[in-house]
């Protein structure tokens, strides 16, 4: 059964799926949906790549990390999280021990065909895609493995996908 006072995140690779498949899986489990990346927009009323140009990572990342323990004090939420997010250990512990965290995992090879035209992440910027892709999963992966629920996310099914998560919240909730 899914609780309606659930909190769920997603993490996951830039290109993984975490807003498509967080936007349906709210919807579906008539939850709010929030993603960390658009409410950081939102709020400073720049892109992303805009943001990065003109403050660096670190501003975005303390921006990361309040507009989560704001999400965080709602009562029930699916909450995408910026690929990035993980890497504080703040955010983190909270997603870890808050929410039910939902990794979806996805193969390398599928997340360059997803973002080799996509200009708007900043931290894949230039040349080799690949080796970019590779050296961020490396950094990342062990703290997206820590998620509650791992999702193999090598299909481009939305619902399919989506489908999968509520049965596994169940099965994890049961």
């Amino acid at each position: 059964m899914i609780n309606k006072l659930m909190k769920l995140s997603l993490t996951g690779m830039m290109g993984a799926g975490k807003t498509s498949i967080g936007k349906i899986l709210a919807e579906k489990i008539h939850i709010p949906f929030y993603d960390s990346d658009q409410l950081i927009v939102d709020k400073l009323d720049l892109e992303i790549v805009d943001i990065f140009r003109n403050h660096g990572e670190d501003y975005f990342r303390n921006q990361e990390e309040e507009v989560c323990n704001n999400i965080l004090k709602k009562e029930t939420f699916v909450l995408a999280l910026g690929g990035g997010g993980i890497l504080n250990k703040r955010i983190r512990e909270a997603i870890n021990n808050e929410t039910i965290s939902i990794y979806l995992k996805t193969d390398q090879n599928i997340l360059f065909e997803r973002l080799k035209n996509d200009k708007s992440r900043p931290l894949i910027q230039g040349s080799d895609l690949k080796k970019k892709i590779n050296d961020i999963i490396s950094e990342r992966e062990k703290f997206y493995l820590k998620s509650n629920i791992v999702v193999d996310n090598n299909i481009n099914d939305i619902e399919l996908i989506t489908e999968k998560i509520i049965s596994l919240i169940k099965n994890y909730n049961s």
